[in-house]
């Protein structure tokens, strides 16, 4: 059936995950963790992976697919009892809590820490789901967290359809490797409907910004930037 499939194909990737661990592990890549807002951060740049791509934007749109359903009447009487999914305080290690004394196995425990608060939905990982992790201090530290399983997203999004939570819950993996594709999404009957293809374009090769190779990116220069695409 379609979920002994699925079960199948993540141990295959998850072998093929491990025995790649150590080549990731030693890549000299030196990529800025704050590529996305703390609220729409994935688990793996939370944990500093080098070898991140394009399922961190995945993740980010499962975050505001979330917001879009908390907008349908039956999910959120009032637009004041609309939230973001994961409304973290405080991101370890990016931007800790330096407040924070509590801990646990010798790092900082918060309740509001971006991966706990995460952990509150999606429930805390099994060694399957964090296969994908190379730094062995970001693996001590995911054991610290205290289990929990995985909310039922009917519960939260009562109003949303059946295949719109079928594709939040593929959007929301922890493990970048087991997360939904750009490919798969937009085939993905939820989008059926209203999907065009003929109004798609796909570059035929990966587009170039030529500014992210200056050396001295000031903030200033990259506001300048962004006003020059603009106009």
């Amino acid at each position: 059936d379609k979920k002994s499939t699925e079960d199948l194909k993540k141990k295959e990737i998850t072998v093929q995950i491990k025995k790649t661990k150590e080549l990731r592990r030693s890549m000299k890549r030196h990529l800025t963790g704050h590529v996305v807002t703390r609220w729409y951060r994935c688990p793996e740049l939370i944990l500093l992976e080098k070898d991140y791509g394009p399922a961190v934007d995945m993740w980010s749109v499962g975050c505001i697919f979330a917001e879009l359903l908390s907008m349908i009447k039956e999910n959120a009487a009032t637009y004041t009892d609309r939230h973001p999914l994961f409304p973290g305080n405080s991101c370890f290690p990016l931007s800790p809590d330096n407040k924070v004394s509590v801990k646990k196995g010798g790092f900082p425990a918060s309740h509001s820490d971006q991966l706990n608060v995460i952990f509150d939905v999606i429930g805390t990982p099994t060694e399957e789901d964090y296969s994908f992790v190379t730094d062995t201090k970001a693996i001590e530290y995911l054991k610290t967290f205290l289990p929990r399983k995985k909310i039922n997203f009917k519960t939260r999004y009562p109003g949303a359809p059946d295949n719109a939570l079928d594709l939040l819950n593929r959007l929301l993996v922890f493990n970048p490797f087991f997360r939904i594709t750009v490919e798969e999404c937009l085939n993905h009957n939820f989008l059926v409907a209203v999907r065009d293809k003929t109004l798609e374009t796909r570059a035929p090769t990966p587009v170039v910004l030529s500014f992210e190779k200056e050396a001295d990116l000031t903030e200033k220069r990259l506001r300048d930037l962004f006003l020059e695409e603009i106009n």
